[in-house]
């Protein structure tokens, strides 16, 4: 029953193509269902949207995967972003309802992370073991470190909080490498995390997503930008009613923030 019920909640973590949204969309000042952070690496200026629920701890849901392939990659647990990833199919069992991109013959690092497949990363954490977990999150300072409700799923709407003022302070930590992970580890990490490049930037992210205890669903999008303005880190949650009313906002909500703070044009 524990595993049926995960399922229901973390179906919703899978990454699709957002459907067309509000193109002017943005987390205002004074609503209670978003937050937004932006932290410019140069000056060390960080912009919050509704700054008290900025600082508030959530569950990081699918965003926890940045942290979870860094830890697989320094420990070896991964070889490298190509290396092929199972999981157990006695445990994780496939279920009627996974989407066709959790059905793959196989997957790496770079399509576990782009198809944000939970079941090849609960795998991976049950391998990655509690200790290195403990010890690489202390490391990080990722959060509250909180991995008391389960070593397979304590980042789903468990015991580790991370707030969104928190995901950027981690993510400049990750982009200056300063982390105390080998050089491959950045390297390997960087190549997976890319989502979206242009001539004028490139955008490093994730989207996490799931249902809360008021049941609502909490959406994230986390990462950073480069671009002729520097190197800005973000992070943004927000509360639907709905999966689709926060699918179709998460990604669009951020570049509306980035284009309003000149960041990006387009």
């Amino acid at each position: 029953m524990k595993n049926i019920i995960f399922f229901l909640i973390t179906s919703f973590c899978f990454i699709s193509p957002d459907v067309t949204a509000n193109e002017n969309q943005l987390c205002i000042e004074g609503s209670e269902d978003c937050s937004f952070a932006l932290l410019n690496d140069k000056s060390g200026q960080l912009i919050t949207v509704n700054q008290k629920r900025a600082n508030e701890p959530m569950s990081p849901f699918s965003t926890f995967k940045i942290a979870n392939s860094l830890i697989g990659l320094d420990t070896q647990v991964i070889s490298n972003n190509k290396q092929t990833l199972t999981y157990d199919k006695t445990i994780y069992k496939q279920e009627p309802w996974w989407p066709p991109v959790w059905k793959l013959a196989s997957y790496n690092l770079a399509s576990a992370y782009k198809f944000s497949m939970v079941p090849v990363y609960r795998q991976l954490a049950s391998d990655i073991g509690k200790t290195a977990m403990k010890k690489y999150l202390q490391k990080f300072n990722y959060g509250n470190q909180d991995i008391s409700s389960g070593l397979d799923d304590f980042w789903l709407n468990g015991s580790l909080k991370i707030s969104a003022i928190e995901q950027v302070q981690f993510l400049q930590k990750l982009h200056r490498q300063s982390l105390g992970l080998s050089f491959e580890t950045y390297k390997n990490m960087k190549l997976v995390m890319l989502a979206k490049s242009s001539d004028d930037y490139k955008i490093y992210a994730k989207t996490g997503a799931g249902k809360v205890d008021d049941g609502s669903m909490l959406g994230w999008y986390v990462g950073y930008v480069e671009s002729a303005k520097g190197i800005h880190y973000f992070a943004m949650n927000f509360n639907r009613k709905t999966y689709s009313e926060m699918k179709k906002d998460r990604i669009n909500m951020v570049m509306n923030h980035l284009k309003q703070a000149g960041i990006i044009h387009k």
